[in-house]
Parts: C-alpha cells; sequence; structure tokens
C-alpha cells in the first residue's frame, strides 16, 4: 500500500500542472482558429482598399486627360491651317485613344467612370479651353505649353504604374510599356513648340535689357 502511496503522490504534481496548462492550450488553440477565420476577412479587406485606391487613381488620371482634350482642341482650332494646328489635332486624337484605355480599365474593375472631380476638371477645362492658346509669341500660348507638358508627364507615370501591377484586369491589344513610349514622344512634340515658344515670348524682351 505504502508503494502505491508512493507512486501517487509522485503522479500528483504531474498532474495538476497539466490540469493547470490546460486552459493555456484551450485558449491558444481558440486564438489560432479565430486567426485563421479572421484572416481571410482581412485579406478581403486589404484587397478592397487597394481596388478603391486604384479605381481613385484612374478617375484622377480620367479628369486630367479630360481637361487636356478640351485645351488641346481649342489650340487645334485656334491655330489651324498652321504646323501647330496639325500637331494639336493629332495630340487631340491620341489624347482621346489614351482616355478611352482609362475608361475601359474603369470598367473592367466594375467602377463608374463618373467622379466629382471629374465633374469638376470639366468645368475647369471649359473656362481654361477658352482662355489657353494664343498667337505665337503671347505668354498665354507658352503658359499652355507647360501645362500640356506636366499633364502629358503625370500619363506617363500612370502607365509605368501599371507597369508594375499583375493584377489589373488586362485589356485586349494593350501594352503598358508601347503607352508609356507614346507618352514620352507626345511629351518630346509639346516640349520642342514650348521651347520655341520661350524663343518668342522673352528672345525679344531679353535684347532689349542689354
Amino acid at each position: 500500500m505504502d508503494h502505491v502511496s508512493d507512486q501517487r503522490d509522485r503522479l500528483e504534481p504531474r498532474n495538476s500542472s497539466l490540469a493547470r496548462l490546460a486552459p493555456l492550450g484551450a485558449l491558444a488553440v481558440t486564438a489560432g482558429v479565430t486567426a485563421y477565420l479572421v484572416w481571410p476577412a482581412r485579406r478581403s479587406s486589404a484587397t478592397t482598399r487597394k481596388r478603391r485606391a486604384l479605381i481613385a487613381y484612374l478617375r484622377d488620371h480620367l479628369s486630367g486627360a479630360d481637361m487636356a482634350i478640351r485645351v488641346v482642341r481649342r489650340l487645334g482650332s485656334t491655330h489651324r491651317g498652321t504646323e501647330d494646328g496639325t500637331l494639336f489635332r493629332r495630340l487631340s486624337e491620341e489624347l482621346e485613344e489614351d482616355r478611352s484605355i482609362v475608361k475601359s480599365l474603369l470598367k473592367r474593375l466594375g467602377a463608374s467612370r463618373r467622379s466629382i472631380k471629374r465633374v469638376a476638371s470639366y468645368a475647369s477645362g471649359t473656362a481654361l479651353s477658352v482662355t489657353a492658346g494664343g498667337a505665337p509669341g503671347d505668354l498665354s500660348l507658352l503658359r499652355t505649353l507647360e501645362a500640356l507638358s506636366i499633364g502629358v508627364q503625370g500619363k506617363r507615370c500612370l502607365w509605368r504604374a501599371l507597369q508594375n501591377l499583375n493584377w489589373v484586369p488586362p485589356l485586349n491589344g494593350v501594352n503598358f510599356v508601347e503607352l508609356e513610349a507614346k507618352a514620352v514622344r507626345q511629351w518630346e512634340a509639346i516640349e520642342e513648340r514650348r521651347r520655341v515658344s520661350v524663343a518668342q515670348t522673352f528672345a525679344v524682351a531679353a535684347l532689349r535689357a542689354e
């Protein structure tokens, strides 16, 4: 009997320790199961946030395209029959093509093309197109060309950004690398005209200052 009693005494402390650890084990299991169940929801939420951010980003660029197209159309009209007029009409067609791609991306994402910013930019573009341009040598033309140059560089950033997003819904026949190269060519054409405008706008004033 004493031998059995001694064995029970030796086992009881171990069993009591296991009994104290049991709640902690149950808690750990519960925490693990909870984390497993919550993780898909968190992942889904993060994906939703990224999708919404991309939609907002595309809408911003769509608003900028609206404004740029209205300005370039105005320039093509006021410079009709000149080399500049030909350039601006070509840019107008290309910018419309680029805008249609952004619209298609929004459609693939299941998002509307409408936004408050786009309404505001449309109104701003209308107002700006009235004063855009001017005769060669006018400061207004130089300012307009610089605004277009900045806008096209922003569009180049858009195409480059989309090259790094492998989850963006693909569009048939659309290559973002080629679109970036196209934006560079557009910027170069505008920049060449802007540099000529700088000389036409300020050269005489500089000579008089001497």
